[in-house]
């Protein structure tokens, strides 16, 4: 559909880049709405076992029917996308704990358990119906931009519709002069080729599993006096499934999007990905055969990974002669290519972006590779490998009827890894739906913890590139201070007040840094092999293989023959590295200060 108009207007206007005399407008269409409900069932049994004095078994099974229904379902939509029955969530849960001098000081224990996720109903509004993002494209020729007036229909919205050929809503009821439709693309729904997809939700890969993760435990209790005891505790968390939404970029129509377990199933192999997004047949001859054994060559998806490993020491102290307290440290290391639910990468609207299930990681299959060719699994943004925590309380009761208590807690924790990335094949414009976030197709060029410098002569624009380092955040430190008065106004009523500083100090650490290399503010990235985005297979064979990112950051977008489609300005020569790069962007909350009144009774 666009590619027909777009073919007409380049022909009438003598323009070779889709848009009109004076350019193009979008009628844009962004919010969503919710009122979903999930109503889910669980079984739970649990028992014990002491099987020989000191030794105690515990084992647990729980069961889980989970459907995730879609936020509306117009004729044609499905009323529960997600529907996982009794049998899909079985999770399993045993451990054993051993005294072995059975004089209750000593306790080593251990076990492993199965844990499955709910998924949040942000997934049914945002990928089943609640969420909107529709544009509709014109090609302008016409200087009175006064006349362009859309208008809401009845629910709201200026650009709706079924497909690629509806129009927006105008004033009047007809589309003003000097506007030539171009296409309505709906990215949430639009395209519908997949044999799951419907016109108002997206698909949902055939037999997704559920959101899974496995854990061990295994530790050591040791009362050393009454008051006083040392635990030592190991972790090791591993992801079994992830849930979510994922995509390639199929140049005859465009993006869709369907529910996955990224790397798993339907979402294994590209090919096999490809052809169901497509609606086509592995056979059929359209289809795209990338596969590891073809030329050009497309690996398998990379599966999702968070893995965790981390031992705690802590040393708790009872409350005895007014006071109580309790100091650990840990060691930790957190790796893999996918942060967790609230997507904590920078490149993903900035960091921090709470949208669970249908974050930015698994958008492209090439957001998970580096530039050398190979995964770009490493270390997570919140990995901190030391860290140590503790409080103190102390209680000071005074004259007969008063109490105060003063607690203080202390965090200190080693700094978070800092990761380069540059928008690889394609970008949008900061403000394009991700505000000061780059350009939204971000990959971690040298791996995840991992950090380049970059420099560019401000005379001739050449750009350099150091070594891959890993670099980190300075130190968090933080102290919390609270303070509670208590008045008793009889044996069971007591009046109190109370304080709590958080950040007592006021420190203002650094805990992030600008890591997009590409600046955002316009349409400004590398393409590997001389391809983007758009020309499809080429593109995506180039981004699984090794290129040079100096060369092409000096190059581009001239290494695409500064094509209009992706540098409007039809500027070529080096990219331009955004002057925040390395520069912080992020700090530690400053102090607050929250008072409180309390009655007991």
């Amino acid at each position: 559909m666009g590619q027909a108009n777009c073919a007409a207007v380049e022909a009438a206007d003598n323009l070779t880049n889709c848009q009109g005399q004076f350019g193009y407008i979008s009628v844009y269409d962004f919010g969503s709405s919710g009122t979903v409900t999930s109503n889910n069932h669980s079984f739970f049994v649990q028992d014990s076992w002491s099987i020989a004095r000191g030794l105690t078994i515990n084992a647990g099974l729980r069961l889980e029917k989970e459907g995730l229904p879609a936020e509306n379902q117009p004729t044609g939509g499905v009323s529960t996308p997600i529907d996982f029955g009794w049998g899909d969530k079985i999770a399993p849960r045993i451990g054993a704990a051993w005294d072995p001098f059975r004089n209750g000081k000593m306790k080593i224990f251990g076990g492993y358990g199965q844990f499955y996720d709910q998924l949040k109903l942000n997934l049914a509004i945002s990928s089943f119906g609640g969420q909107f993002w529709q544009q509709c494209y014109y090609a302008l020729d016409t200087a009175n931009i006064a006349s362009i007036l859309p208008e809401f229909n009845s629910n709201g919205r200026y650009c709706v519709g079924p497909n690629a050929s509806s129009q927006a809503n105008w004033a009047g009821g007809t589309t003003p002069v000097g506007l030539t439709f171009l296409e309505n693309q709906n990215f949430r729904t639009f395209p519908t080729t997949c044999s799951t997809c419907t016109n108002s939700e997206e698909g949902v890969a055939p037999g997704l599993k559920p959101y899974k993760q496995h854990e061990y435990t295994l530790g050591f209790d040791y009362q050393i006096a009454p008051t006083l005891a040392f635990e030592a505790r190991y972790d090791r968390r591993r992801l079994d499934h992830v849930i979510e939404d994922s995509s390639i970029f199929n140049p005859n129509i465009g993006e869709t999007f369907v529910i996955v377990n990224p790397g798993q199933g339907i979402n294994k192999t590209f090919s096999g990905f490809y052809n169901f997004l497509a609606g086509l047949k592995p056979s059929d001859p359209a289809a795209a055969n990338c596969t590891p054994s073809t030329t050009p060559s497309c690996p398998n998806i990379i599966p999702a990974e968070r893995n965790y490993d981390g031992i705690e020491f802590r040393l708790t102290k009872a409350v005895s002669k007014h006071w109580a307290g309790m100091f650990s440290y840990t060691y930790s290391r957190l790796w893999g290519n996918y942060t967790g639910l609230t997507s904590s990468d920078q490149g993903d609207g900035g960091g921090g972006r709470n949208a669970p299930n249908n974050g930015r990681a698994f958008d492209e299959p090439f957001f998970s590779w580096n530039a050398n060719g190979t995964s770009s699994s490493g270390i997570l943004p919140t990995d901190r490998p030391n860290t140590f925590k503790g409080y103190a309380y102390y209680t000071l009761n005074w004259m007969k009827h008063f109490s105060t208590d003063f607690g203080v807690f202390q965090s200190i924790y080693q700094g978070s890894p800092l990761t380069s990335y540059a928008d690889v094949g394609f970008s949008f414009p900061s403000g394009f739906n991700v505000p000061n976030a780059g350009g939204a197709f971000p990959v971690d060029i040298v791996d995840r913890g991992k950090w380049v410098d970059v420099k560019q002569d401000p005379a001739t624009g050449a750009i350099t590139i150091g070594s891959p380092v890993t670099r980190r955040t300075p130190w968090y430190n933080q102290t919390d201070f609270n303070i509670t008065h208590n008045y008793k106004l009889g044996e069971t009523k007591t009046l109190g007040f109370s304080a709590t500083f958080a950040n007592l100090l006021n420190e203002r650490t650094v805990t992030s840094l600008q890591s997009n290399i590409t600046s955002g503010f316009n349409a400004n990235f590398i393409g590997p092999g001389g391809t983007t985005l758009p020309d499809g297979i080429p593109f995506y064979a180039a981004a699984f293989h090794p290129y040079n990112v100096q060369s092409l950051l000096n190059s581009a977008p001239s290494s695409i023959s500064c094509p209009t489609q992706t540098n409007p300005n039809s500027v070529c020569g080096p990219a331009t590295i955004t002057s925040g790069y390395g520069q912080p962007n992020r700090y530690q909350a400053g102090r607050t200060i929250r008072l409180g009144i309390h009655f007991t009774f």
